[in-house]
């Protein structure tokens, strides 16, 4: 008889659900913001001021309607679920900056006059049970921006000064910073503006688009205050707006919503700020500007405000459901394929299994230190050297050099010669090659973990060629020579050498995988014909095979023939379209939250690990310095069945 150790197999788990994978539970609860209906303000009113949070709210002061000299010296406060009456502010006004929370609060400047011809320098604080005045601000001004969640320390900046006129409105960047008992000025915004969305603290805030005069008018520029200087960071991505109010706790994590478009036109629209990029994210129910706002990035609450004509008292409640970006994968299944079990609330017997388009996101990262376009890039989402490029500036050629670690970008040793159009980087983070570029470049240089040095030229010099394989085995394939190519050479470590041309010449390719099997994809035929195509080379040519989706131009991509990732580009306008490829068909997956083209890519990576950074984007104008992961997963459970 045989013993039961020989027959017995092996384990069948037993589980009450199925495993559920970090990257499957972000797709299945992704991390969003909604604006639902609240109790109205007793009093309608536009042009007010507000301080606290979504849960314990001030609105302070305004004006009804927009010709009226009828100004306002109400105050109600907010519980989370009704509005009260409370005592009074002294002097009526519309326009103010306000900080602190509904028991203790600060305003300060404002208008008492039709058309905000009058800017007062006066200043109030609030017990919890009334308004004292006390030492007014240095320079008097309305629609300011204000930021401070304690009464004792408040930051006011920008706002609009004399000539009074509402076309001729003089914006300033006077900054002025209160410490319980006096007003200090501190350095100046780099770019005085008036009606401006204003959130944070007295140490950490964002002053985010708004109006200057003189021109340009209306702007999307964004600047943020470490508590000592002010930065240009990155520009709010929709139209250029003024008079939309803002909520956030920090220069790091904020909302802003609604103001108007040139014209004047309502807009509802509202953006997420992670530190790093904006986000456009669900609308207000009512589009409105000159409203006002409290609370965070995950909890806020507006009201107010006018949608075009008359005012309103209308009040939304914003909050944030589903996974964080931040949130860690602790708690969450591992699948691991291979695996069978029986779940235990179905009654069945199922299998975990290779297949399917990958289900994952991108999520924000930390930022590049110097914006690039263009550059040639090489490694993995955890070990990425990003050189060269366009930095945004005129001639523009930079030859800076970036290394990835996973959680932060380091400046390294610069390349010896800046170039744009560069191909795809050969190799790793410690051992790559950088190919071609502007204009019509021989060069190649190689990269040891330290240091560039130029060594064996192409043949034929190019920009916007592809590049892939390795250090010691790679290939480079199309760009423009001044018309475009279907070159391709191949490199043994020492010599390049021409072997057999793509079928289709191109320019602003990508190419991922090894010497001997690699994937070209996407490109530009001159004037603006966009490709779909792949072609795939095995070692000695080039074949044609599955076309992407999505027609476009400087797309980027990771991984191999077998399992690839194609993200962003240039269709026009910027798409931050992702397809992925399983080793049959391209399948549309998550977008990047940043269309762009012509940002990093990872060669060495996955269609589970990519890295897209930098790159040319509505958002940046121009030229960007974000930063993206993908992460994700690529198997299926499968039901075991016995037919």
């Amino acid at each position: 008889m045989a013993n039961y150790p020989d027959i017995k197999g092996f384990n069948i788990q037993s589980k009450s659900s199925d495993p559920v994978p970090f990257a499957q539970a972000k797709e299945d609860s992704p991390w969003a913001g909604t604006w639902a209906s609240g109790n109205n303000l007793n009093t309608a009113r536009h042009q007010l001021a507000g301080a606290g949070i979504q849960t314990a709210s001030l609105a302070i002061g305004g004006s009804t309607p927009d010709s009226s000299t009828s100004f306002l010296d109400v105050v109600e406060t907010y519980n989370g679920t009704s509005w009260t009456e409370i005592t009074e502010i002294n002097t009526a006004r519309s326009l103010m900056g306000a900080g602190g929370t509904n028991t203790s609060a600060i305003i300060a400047g404002g208008t008492t006059t039709a058309l905000s011809t009058n800017e007062v320098n006066n200043v109030e604080s609030y017990n919890g049970t009334s308004w004292t005045e006390t030492t007014e601000i240095n320079t008097a001004r309305n629609r300011l921006g204000a930021a401070g969640p304690a009464s004792t320390a408040v930051l006011i900046y920008g706002g609009k000064v004399p000539p009074h006129s509402p076309t001729s409105a003089t914006s300033t960047d006077v900054v002025e910073k209160w410490n319980g008992a006096s007003w200090t000025e501190v350095n100046e915004l780099n770019s005085g503006r008036y009606s401006m969305a204003s959130f944070g603290t007295s140490t950490s805030a964002i002053a985010a688009a708004g109006a200057r005069n003189p021109p340009p008018g209306q702007v999307a520029f964004v600047e943020s205050w470490n508590g000592s200087a002010w930065s240009e960071t990155s520009d709010v991505t929709s139209s250029n707006k003024t008079d939309l109010a803002g909520a956030g706790a920090s220069n790091t994590s904020g909302i802003i919503f609604g103001g108007e478009n040139p014209g004047p036109a309502a807009i509802a629209n509202t953006e997420s700020w992670d530190g790093t990029s904006w986000t456009e994210s669900n609308d207000l129910s009512t589009a409105r500007y000159f409203l006002a706002g409290d609370g965070t990035s995950e909890v806020a609450i507006a009201f107010g405000g006018t949608p075009g004509s008359g005012v309103s008292a209308n009040t939304e409640e914003w909050a944030f459901s589903g996974i964080p970006p931040t949130a860690t994968a602790v708690g969450y299944a591992d699948a691991i394929v291979g695996d069978m079990y029986y779940n235990s609330s179905t009654g069945s017997f199922k299998a975990i299994k290779n297949g399917g388009a990958p289900i994952g996101a991108w999520a924000s990262a930390p930022a590049l230190n110097t914006a690039k376009v263009g550059g040639s890039s090489g490694g993995t989402q955890t070990a990425l050297v990003f050189a060269g490029g366009y930095d945004g500036t005129s001639p523009g050629a930079t030859n800076t050099s970036e290394t990835y670690d996973g959680s932060s970008w380091t400046e390294g040793n610069n390349l010896n010669t800046g170039r744009i159009g560069l191909g795809n980087g050969l190799g790793t983070a410690t051992a790559q090659l950088a190919v071609g570029g502007v204009p019509n470049s021989v060069l190649v240089e190689s990269y040891n973990g330290t240091s560039w040095t130029e060594i064996t030229e192409i043949n034929t010099g190019r920009s916007e060629l592809a590049s892939s394989g390795t250090s010691t085995a790679g290939l480079a394939a199309g760009g423009t020579t001044g018309s475009v190519s279907a070159l391709t050479e191949l490199w043994n470590g020492s010599s390049w050498t021409e072997v057999n041309d793509l079928n289709t010449a191109r320019r602003q390719t990508s190419a991922s995988g090894t010497s001997t099997a690699s994937f070209l994809v996407s490109g530009e035929t001159p004037p603006n014909n966009f490709k779909a195509l792949v072609e795939s080379w095995n070692g000695s040519s080039w074949t044609e095979t599955t076309a992407l989706n999505d027609a476009r131009a400087n797309a980027r991509t990771s991984g191999t023939t077998s399992a690839m990732l194609a993200y962003g580009g240039n269709t026009p306008p910027f798409t931050g379209n992702t397809e992925s490829w399983d080793g049959s068909s391209w399948t549309e997956v998550a977008d990047l939250a940043t269309a762009r083209s012509g940002s990093s890519s990872t060669p060495s990576g996955s269609s589970t690990s990519a890295l897209a950074a930098g790159g040319s984007s509505p958002a940046g104008p121009g030229v960007d310095t974000s930063t993206e992961e993908w992460t994700a997963v690529d198997f299926q459970i499968k039901t075991v069945t016995t037919s």
